[in-house]
């Protein structure tokens, strides 16, 4: 079990390692709460819709199906889901975004830095499950590169938040903006 993020980037957050807010420790950005309709759970897009347009003809049609369900008790036809998303765009993020990957760098070992540098620069950098990160990965255990308990921890919080960071970077430079929602 675990939390995933999904939109232009695909991946999974380090299990007791890496926050579902961790983008936020990459770039100047707050989340946006996600919400869903009750009864149909679909995704509620904006502040001023009343009920789901894509599942009922009118409110008082939602109404009842909540009613009927159980789930119409405080007169509000949608719930806080248990994600939130991000939107970046290349113009407010990308500098921020870079500067802060270069001090990540300074805190993972070379040898693991010099085979994210062989990663073929390729849309598989979006979707973590690829494999596309495993190379830099199989250092991660090394004695040499770990000395302690806290060095070790320390180093996986530098790595999930580095592998995170490296597909927003990508997904910056090639589409301009990166949407994420992240499970917490």
């Amino acid at each position: 079990m675990g939390r995933f993020y999904d939109g232009d980037i695909q991946g999974k957050f380090w299990v007791a390692v890496q926050e579902s807010g961790d983008v936020e420790n990459l770039v100047t950005i707050s989340p946006i709460q996600d919400y869903s309709w009750k009864v149909c759970h679909c995704s509620v897009d904006t502040d001023s819709e009343k009920y789901c347009r894509d599942c009922y003809d009118c409110i008082r049609e939602h109404i009842e199906a909540a009613t009927d369900e159980g789930e119409y008790e405080d007169e509000c036809l949608y719930y806080e889901d248990s994600s939130q998303g991000y939107i970046l765009d290349k113009e407010t993020h990308y500098e921020e975004l870079v500067k802060n990957m270069e001090l990540l760098k300074k805190e993972i070992p070379e040898k693991i830095i010099i085979e994210f540098e062989k990663i073929e620069q390729n849309d598989k950098i979006l979707d973590a499950f690829t494999g596309v990160f495993n190379e830099p990965m199989k250092y991660i255990n090394d004695d040499d590169t770990n000395t302690d308990d806290n060095k070790k921890q320390q180093l996986r919080v530098f790595l999930a938040r580095y592998i995170l960071g490296y597909q927003i970077e990508y997904c910056l430079r090639t589409t301009e903006s990166c949407n994420i929602n992240c499970e917490y």
